[in-house]
């Protein structure tokens, strides 16, 4: 594996194809969703590629201090291996300099192993939106939005 790597709107082929490895197809997002959202100044993409696959990636929305994770995907073959964390960590020392001070995320409420990621990296529960996401089969989720502060702080 190699050290995160900015992903361009040149690796949204390899994006499209990691999304639809790591997602059910329902939540899985098309080649011109990417294209849109890399169009975007206030997005920013990491990613780490083994041998020549995109295997992690990291896509967020940056406004006025706050990162909105838009979608982290690992590969199914590269999971638990902790590239989520390095992509993460990459991403906070790149917007460090613009004055990164939140995450922010929302996961689906039957994502459990999304949940105890975001846990053990000190993301805490914020709120929930009910029936967010809508499954093939006609049912819906809840979304649970979490965040956690940079650099340790501790928010009430």
């Amino acid at each position: 594996m190699t050290a995160s790597a900015i992903l361009t709107g040149d690796d949204v082929t390899a994006m499209e194809k990691l999304h639809r490895a790591a997602f059910p197809a329902s939540e899985a997002w098309s080649v011109s969703a990417f294209i849109d959202m890399m169009r975007q100044s206030t997005t920013h993409a990491e990613g780490i590629f083994a041998r020549a696959e995109l295997k992690t990636m990291l896509l967020v929305q940056y406004v006025a201090g706050e990162a909105e994770i838009l979608t982290l995907a690992t590969a199914p073959d590269a999971r638990r291996r902790g590239l989520a964390q390095q992509t993460l960590d990459g991403m906070q020392q790149r917007l460090a300099p613009l004055g990164l001070a939140k995450w922010l995320l929302d996961v689906a409420e039957d994502n459990w192993a999304a949940h105890a990621f975001y846990k053990k990296l000190g993301f805490q529960v914020d709120a929930r939106r009910a029936n967010y996401y809508k499954r093939l089969e006609g049912t819906s989720v809840d979304a649970i939005l979490m965040s956690k502060p940079v650099g340790g702080q501790i928010t009430k």
